[in-house]
């Protein structure tokens, strides 16, 4: 169940990864407004613009240093996990080489792992979506796009594990195929 635990995190760290990687492109594409921006309702003291321009000095409004400054944590924090999550992948991979118990096999069903993987990413996927949808439908685009990257792609991790689910259920258990369990 750990060793389980551990690749399902090291997924999760890395789709944070490549979530940061694309959230970088948008902003790039369609303005770091639009992945780390503040809702239009949003005001600011003159402390915490005071904090945003120690921050961010060569911005021109706090509005904008506000923005780079929740761009930058956007952006590189989830590089960071991406980072933290190769880690991971790297040292379950040299653990897998030195202990045979590592690999774990036949401790849980098979489609156990795909199961817990495409149900978590798929709830990722409908929350994130589902938050940048009803952002964007009421014409507030001002940091929609971090949520867009994240939903993207929790999306196609959950298809991922859909798919390797779909071919484990096929494949093995005998179920589906006209045979009772047991």
């Amino acid at each position: 169940m750990m060793v389980v635990a551990v690749r399902l995190a090291a997924t999760g760290l890395l789709a944070i990864g490549v979530s940061g990687a694309i959230a970088g492109g948008m902003g790039l594409t369609f303005g770091k407004g639009f992945v780390a921006g503040d809702p239009s309702a949003i005001t600011y003291t003159k402390a915490r613009c005071a904090d945003y321009f120690e921050y961010e000095p060569s911005a021109r409004t706090c509005e904008q240093a506000a923005t780079l400054h929740h761009y930058g944590e956007v952006v590189f924090y989830r590089l960071a996990a991406g980072l933290l999550g190769l880690m991971v992948l790297g040292a379950y991979l040299w653990a897998r080489r030195r202990w045979a118990w590592v690999s774990e096999r036949g401790a849980l069903p098979e489609g156990f792992e795909a199961t817990v993987g495409a149900t978590l990413f798929g709830l990722a996927a409908l929350l994130l979506l589902g938050q940048s949808a009803s952002q964007l439908a009421v014409g507030e685009t001002a940091g929609a796009g971090a949520y867009v990257s994240a939903g993207v792609v929790s999306l196609t991790v959950a298809g991922a594990f859909a798919w390797s689910l779909y071919r484990s259920l096929s494949r093995g258990s005998g179920l589906g195929e006209g045979k009772s369990p047991g």
